[in-house]
């Protein structure tokens, strides 16, 4: 059994037996992560009618993503993970969306806020642009690709998982995929004077 875990636009979490989706949970807020991923994961084991000790997988949702929701589900994942001693598989969320299109040339597309965009090309299911941050602009320099949209679920993340495994892909990396600084910065310290 496996339970899938993404936050890289909303909170999911969908149980997999093989290639069966058993459950899926998702909320669609995009700022409660936090609150929500609990909820996403009980939810999905529920439905499913397990418990966390049937699991033998966690795949977890890498991104690209803006920087807290994306921590959320990969910390969660691996806590999932290490708690119950089984292992943790990371996916590439513009990875899972491309499979979705295994035919011609596609370029998926998803915000990553700041006027900014995170982009992948694939050419008949072929990584031929790696992940990266693009703009609106640069978008016109890809000719020839079909845009889809890159935001990505649980769902997406366990099919690919299950994929991946007959493929024999190493998908051991759970680290989380940001491809930009956080847009936070360290304070500089307070100025003391007098």
């Amino acid at each position: 059994m496996i339970l899938a875990i993404d936050t890289s636009a909303g909170t999911s979490a969908a149980v997999f037996d093989g290639g069966n989706r058993l459950s899926f949970v998702n909320f669609d807020d995009r700022f409660g992560h936090a609150e929500n991923i609990g909820l996403a994961i009980q939810g999905a084991l529920e439905d499913a009618g397990i418990v966390p000790a049937d699991l033998t997988l966690v795949a977890i949702g890498r991104g690209p993503a803006p920087y807290t929701g994306l921590r959320v589900g990969v910390a969660a994942g691996i806590a999932m993970s290490t708690a119950l001693d089984i292992p943790a598989c990371g996916v590439i969320t513009l990875n899972a969306v491309a499979r979705k299109h295994p035919v011609g040339k596609i370029l998926v597309v998803a915000d990553a806020k700041r006027k900014e965009l995170f982009i992948a090309g694939f050419q008949d299911g072929e990584q031929v642009i790696p992940p990266s941050v693009s703009t609106h602009q640069d978008l016109e320099n890809h000719h020839g690709f079909q845009q889809v949209s890159g935001e990505c679920d649980a769902s997406l993340i366990g099919e690919y998982a299950v994929w991946a495994a007959d493929q024999k892909l190493d998908l051991t990396d759970t680290s989380a995929l940001y491809l930009r600084s956080p847009d936070v910065t360290p304070s500089p310290g307070k100025r003391v004077t007098g």
